[in-house]
C-alpha cells in the first residue's frame, strides 16, 4: 500500500515539473525568475509565435481583403503594378503590428520599452545606412567589379517611390523581431553580448537560403557582413536609444541597393526600376557574386570600420553615463 502510494506521489511529481516546465517555456508567461536556459527557449518560441504567426494572420488579411475588390488569391488571381506594391507593403506592416501587439497586451510593455520611439532618428539612420552602402557600391566600382551601364531613361518615379514604401515596411518588420523583440528581451537577463548573439542569428539564418552555391569563400563573406550589419543596426539602437533609427539604416540600405543603383538585395534579383544601371562583372569575392555586393570582401572592410566606429562610441556613452552615476 506505501510502495502504490510512493508510485502515485511520484507520478504526481513528475507530472507537475512537467507542466511547470512548459509554463515557464510559454511565450504567454510573463515570468523572469526562471533558469536561464527556460528563458531562452521562452524567448525563441516568443519570436517565432510573433514571426510565424504574425505572417499567417497578416496574409489571411490581405487575402480576404481581395474578395471584395474582385480577385480570388486562391485561382492565383493577385494584384499587380502599383495596387500590388501596395498589399506588399500591407504585408509587412500587419504582421509588424501582430508583434506590437504580441508586446502590449501579452507581454504588458510599454513600446518604449523595445525602443519604439524616438521617431526622428529615423532620418540619421537613413543617412548611416544611405552613407554605409554609397561607400561599399562605390569602392567596389573603382576595383571594376561592378560597372556602370548608364542612367535609366524615363524612370518610373512612382514605382520606386512605391518600392520605397516596400522596403520601409519590410525593414521595420525585421527590425521590430529582430531588435525591438528578441534583442529587448534577452537584454535585461542575459546582457548586451548574449542578446545581441541570439538577436543577430535570428537575423542572419532566413538569409543563408539565398546564399546556396555563392561559393565558401563568398559565402563566408556574406555572413561576415551579415553579422557586421546586424552589429551596425544594433549600435545605432543602442546610441540613440530608438528602433527608428536601425530603421532607417536597415531602410535606406535595401533602396539604394535594389532601386537606385539596381543591384542585388540579399541574393534576390530586384525586379523593380532603378535610377542607375549598375552591373556586375563576372562573380567574384569583390562582387559577392550571386548575392550581391552585400557578400563583397570590400563591404566587410567598410561595415567593420563602421562597427568599430559605433562601438566605440557606445563604449563612451556608457563609460560617460557610468561616471555621472558614480
Amino acid at each position: 500500500m506505501m510502495k502504490t502510494n510512493s508510485i502515485a506521489i511520484g507520478k504526481i511529481k513528475d507530472q507537475s515539473k512537467t507542466g511547470s516546465f512548459f509554463k515557464s517555456i510559454s511565450p504567454f508567461n510573463n515570468r523572469k525568475d526562471i533558469p536561464t536556459r527556460l528563458f531562452i527557449i521562452k524567448n525563441l518560441l516568443a519570436y517565432l509565435l510573433c514571426n510565424i504567426g504574425g505572417m499567417v494572420i497578416g496574409t489571411a488579411i490581405v487575402v480576404l481583403i481581395h474578395y471584395p475588390l474582385g480577385k480570388d488569391p486562391l485561382k492565383g488571381e493577385a494584384f499587380e503594378g502599383y495596387a500590388g506594391l501596395l498589399f506588399t507593403m500591407l504585408n509587412y506592416f500587419l504582421p509588424s503590428l501582430f508583434v506590437m501587439f504580441y508586446w502590449r497586451v501579452i507581454g504588458k510593455k510599454k513600446l518604449s520599452e523595445m525602443y519604439v520611439k524616438r521617431g526622428r532618428y529615423y532620418f540619421i539612420g537613413c543617412f548611416v545606412g544611405g552613407v554605409l552602402v554609397t561607400l561599399c557600391a562605390g569602392l567596389i566600382l573603382l576595383t571594376g567589379a561592378v560597372k556602370v551601364s548608364g542612367l535609366t531613361s524615363h524612370p518610373d518615379y512612382l514605382a520606386i517611390a512605391l518600392n520605397g514604401g516596400v522596403w520601409a515596411f519590410q525593414s521595420f518588420h525585421e527590425e521590430i523581431l529582430c531588435r525591438g523583440l528578441a534583442f529587448s528581451c534577452l537584454k535585461g537577463k542575459l546582457g548586451v553580448p548574449a542578446a545581441f548573439a541570439l538577436s543577430t542569428a535570428a537575423f542572419t539564418i532566413p538569409h543563408l537560403g539565398s546564399m546556396k552555391g555563392a561559393g565558401a569563400v563568398v559565402t563566408a563573406a556574406g555572413i561576415v557582413n551579415l553579422v557586421l550589419i546586424s552589429a551596425i543596426f544594433t549600435l545605432i539602437m543602442l546610441l540613440t536609444d530608438s528602433l527608428w533609427a536601425a530603421c532607417g539604416a536597415h531602410f535606406l540600405w535595401n533602396f539604394f541597393l535594389g532601386n537606385i543603383f539596381g543591384l542585388t538585395v540579399s541574393g534576390a534579383v530586384s525586379e523593380s526600376p532603378a535610377l542607375i544601371n549598375v552591373e556586375s562583372v563576372g562573380r567574384n569575392v569583390l562582387n559577392g557574386g550571386i548575392f550581391g555586393i552585400e557578400a563583397s570582401i570590400i563591404t566587410t572592410m567598410v561595415l567593420a570600420a563602421g562597427t568599430a566606429v559605433l562601438f566605440f562610441a557606445w563604449r563612451k556613452k556608457n563609460m560617460e553615463k557610468a561616471t555621472v552615476s558614480a
